[in-house]
């Protein structure tokens, strides 16, 4: 695949704190082109500092109509370094780090996934390796360092889930039938006309074994899928009614016991604690949930687990009706909530991925509306300290 030397105008501060760069700082990277629409996906840090995040990018004059894959390198302190566009399509969460490379996970026009890895210093390609598989979703690399890819194949009406090795050769391959087409919902969450859809993929080990958990479509509806770890055979799930009630996300906490959140009828909830049998199906509404009737509706929230050196938080950050960027901090045992943490803008905004950083703090990324209908990447580096507690 070709690549061309992007442009992003230098990211300017809005309500930064009088702190170190070093240690925060809030960035939006602008575009002077109007008609060019950014949807920032997934953030990794650097060795050595900086951080290198990916967006889809969709040109509203395009003949293709699903968004290409751009990529900005930034400094510790999030200037940008430099930028790299890509004809690949619709990149899928996560970020790969493979060596001293950096990979996104795309497709072609014929709609086939590839993985493709660049040089975190440049941007150059390094690699390209075909998934075999189609409609790429979303992408996540395990604690063995294997690649796992959930797909949707438009002839089966399946969901598509894929183990790779470190190699990004295929080991093993499972379809989840859907039962029902949803081509047509799929093509619009992948070209940002559409319902986003709260795809994910993780990972978990408890007493019941190790497994993945995925989101994904499966017999008519939105689940949350338990995945056998060698053989992808699905082994359990939480299901929800069709596509109007789902997990937006979900976190292991300690043996059966999960974190997520929800949403139903567009209301959001959150359940810090809920023992979940991972071979068996359960209803989402046994799960009695808090109601967070302040996030937006169908919330994309984002599940994390931060680390501090005497403590283990659960963070779930998401964004508010009131143009906020929220953090429910939880400490994890026990559960409570022990603290909460706002940034508020003038703009909308919708959260895409948070990681801990080197330095014990956090960096989220997310989207921002610019003067309400133009979005833009939004980096937002939070040091340790208001995280750690008394």
């Amino acid at each position: 695949m070709l690549f061309i030397l992007g442009s992003l105008i230098q990211g300017c501060e809005i309500k930064q704190k009088e702190i170190l760069p070093e240690d925060g700082f809030t960035k939006i990277y602008n575009h002077p082109e109007e008609v060019l629409s950014y949807y920032p996906e997934s953030v990794v840090e650097l060795t050595g500092g900086g951080y290198l995040f990916v967006s889809a990018v969709k040109d509203e004059n395009a003949e293709i109509e699903y968004p290409t894959t751009y990529l900005v390198r930034t400094s510790a302190s999030g200037e940008v370094e430099w930028t790299m566009s890509y004809d690949w399509l619709a990149p899928s969460s996560r970020l790969i780090k493979h060596g001293n490379s950096i990979g996104f996970v795309a497709m072609n026009q014929q709609f086939e996934a590839h993985v493709v890895l660049v040089d975190p210093n440049n941007g150059n390609v390094q690699s390209e390796h075909d998934l075999e598989m189609t409609m790429p979703l979303y992408a996540y690399t395990d604690t063995q360092g294997y690649l796992v890819v959930l797909g949707y194949d438009f002839i089966s009406r399946s969901s598509w889930i894929s183990k790779y090795s470190a190699d990004f050769t295929l080991q093993r391959s499972n379809k989840l039938s859907i039962n029902t087409d949803l081509e047509y919902l799929i093509q619009r969450h992948l070209n940002k006309t559409g319902q986003d859809f709260h795809f994910f993929i993780g990972e978990y080990s408890n007493e019941a074994g190790t497994g993945y958990y995925v989101n994904c479509f499966y017999n008519y509806t939105l689940r949350t899928v338990f995945m056998d770890v060698s053989s992808l055979s699905a082994t359990g799930d939480i299901y929800s009614f069709q596509i109007e009630e789902g997990i937006s996300s979900f976190l292991p906490i300690s043996g059966p016991v999960f974190g997520l959140t929800s949403y139903y009828e567009g209301n959001n909830y959150i359940i810090p604690e809920a023992e979940i049998d991972v071979n068996s199906s359960q209803n989402i509404k046994d799960l009695p949930g808090n109601p967070l009737y302040e996030l937006t509706f169908k919330a994309s929230v984002v599940a994390s687990e931060l680390t501090t050196d005497t403590e283990s938080y659960a963070l779930y950050t998401s964004q508010t009706n009131s143009n906020s960027i929220v953090i429910y901090q939880h400490q994890i045992e026990p559960d409570s909530l022990v603290a909460t943490h706002h940034h508020y803008f003038d703009q909308r905004v919708m959260v895409t991925d948070v990681i801990q950083t080197s330095d014990g703090g956090v960096a989220i990324l997310a989207g921002i509306y610019i003067l309400g209908k133009y979005p833009r990447p939004l980096l937002i580096k939070m040091p340790a300290d208001p995280f750690i507690l008394p």
